[in-house]
């Protein structure tokens, strides 16, 4: 089951995602990315233990492990936070980005935007395949201009590709302005 909770900076995500997610499960795993600073507190222990992981850009990797490792029952009680897959999706655009060439180069422009959907897909890929209760933090992809960097640009596309597919898959889709939860999942089309 996935829970997906986007948003602007600081529209509150993680403490709702925090506190929906308890009222799902006994156990509780809050992976971060490289980018993501942890919460001020985290919600009442009495009704869901938390655990902080720090993923950092082997995410893919760790939400694998933790469903190949997962005692079916543990599992059952167990949810999962991410937070969040665009601090994933941007520390990748960064490693990336430190190995761009000085000057305009168009091969280095080609091998970004293929390691760019390589990173969406993988993550994507780690998702889908999960198994239990996951909620999915992230943020709306920025707007681009036609005066965007071709390869911001790419980054750009597979943020919101990334969103679009999770959004499509979810359960239950929020957004959150000024900390106020709007299930928009709830207005899907479903025709």
């Amino acid at each position: 089951m996935i829970i997906g909770i986007t948003g602007g900076h600081g529209s509150g995500k993680t403490s709702f995602a925090l506190s929906y997610a308890a009222g799902f499960g006994r156990e509780g795993l809050y992976l971060s990315t490289l980018h993501t600073s942890l919460p001020d507190g985290m919600p009442d222990s009495s009704r869901c233990r938390w655990q902080h992981l720090q993923a950092g850009e082997e995410l893919p990797g760790l939400l694998h492990r933790i469903n190949e490792e997962s005692n079916l029952f543990r599992a059952e009680r167990r949810v999962v936070v991410v937070d969040s897959v665009t601090a994933y999706l941007a520390g990748a655009h960064a490693q990336v980005w430190k190995k761009r060439p000085d000057g305009d180069n168009e091969e280095y422009d080609a091998i970004y935007i293929e390691e760019i959907a390589a990173a969406r897909n993988r993550l994507q890929e780690a998702l889908f395949a999960f198994q239990g209760k996951l909620f999915l933090i992230t943020n709306d992809p920025p707007a681009y201009t036609p005066f965007t960097d071709p390869k911001e640009r790419s980054y750009i596309i597979e943020h919101a590709a990334l969103n679009r597919e999770l959004a499509r898959r979810s359960h239950q889709w929020f957004r959150l302005e000024a900390g106020m939860p709007e299930e928009v999942s709830a207005r899907r089309f479903r025709g």
